[in-house]
């Protein structure tokens, strides 16, 4: 195994972490074990460096072993061929929203039956290339230098190793426009069974306007305190991070059900509400 950036290495980790504590051993060789990955940033900073060297040197700056990389897919395809992981594999580029949209389609993917389980989540690399090209076009904030993956295995409650899972995702839905977060956070709670004052505790991923995030809970009638992800500034990441922040609480509060809230500056957001046993 020969590794080329530090995304592929976050990446690589997390899914191994995500497999070893579904209790599958490695090499996988199962068609039913499918790939959604989230990753958007992550490979602007290598795709900057690619073409600098090519302006700079001409055919000769182009690195054959940067080159792949250059392709958001490239990542999970390597997941994919390092633990013989035959199931369908999907990248989803949506900015900081990437690892939620990757869990949705997840999650659609089980209910609908096309897959018998799915390593979903996002991935990051924050590059100076990347935060020096959100300077040039007027976005002064890019979160910090550093990377960061979450990886999880989800499978239906109806098969052998879910059976003995600590953690249970109750809902998940996404929400476009003026009313995005409003949206997203009802359809969750509709998707999950429950009301807003059911939720435990609320943990925000990156939201883009906490304003209007406050605002939509309140109509809904959410209550729980808010719980700022530390991971907020991890982009693709920060998702499936500030999950796995709620789901490693005391036992006391993974009880209950967690609401995860996420949004960003395309008028897009992603809610989804994950419970653990006491």
């Amino acid at each position: 195994m020969r590794l080329v950036h530090p995304i592929e290495e976050v990446a690589f980790l997390a899914a191994h972490e995500a497999l070893t504590r579904a209790g599958i051993s490695t090499p996988v060789s199962d068609d039913g074990i499918g790939i959604a990955l989230g990753v958007e940033e992550g490979i602007d900073g290598i795709k900057a460096r690619y073409y600098q060297g090519i302006l700079r040197d001409g055919p000769m700056g182009a690195s054959p072993m940067a080159f792949p990389l250059t392709t958001p897919n490239t990542v999970a395809a390597r997941i994919s061929i390092l633990f013989d992981l035959r199931g369908e594999s999907v990248t989803l580029c949506g900015g900081s929203l990437s690892g939620a949209h990757a869990l949705g389609l997840a999650v659609q993917t089980l209910r609908g039956g096309q897959a018998g389980a799915m390593l979903a989540g996002g991935m990051t690399a924050v590059e100076q290339e990347f935060l020096d090209a959100l300077h040039r076009t007027g976005r002064s904030k890019g979160g910090d230098l550093g990377g960061g993956a979450c990886l999880f295995l989800l499978e239906p409650e109806a098969s052998d190793r879910s059976a003995g899972a600590a953690v249970r995702l109750l809902g998940y839905a996404e929400g476009f426009g003026k009313t995005d977060l409003l949206d997203a956070i009802q359809a969750c709670l509709d998707d999950a069974g429950i009301v807003g004052d059911a939720v435990g505790s609320l943990r925000t991923a990156s939201v883009h306007d906490m304003r209007v995030a406050m605002d939509a809970l309140r109509q809904i009638g959410v209550t729980a305190a808010v719980a700022p992800s530390a991971m907020a500034g991890l982009h693709s990441a920060s998702f499936p991070l500030a999950i796995a922040e709620a789901i490693g609480q005391p036992a006391s509060k993974r009880a209950v059900p967690v609401l995860v809230l996420g949004s960003d500056c395309l008028v897009g957001a992603a809610a989804a509400i994950v419970q653990g046993e006491a």
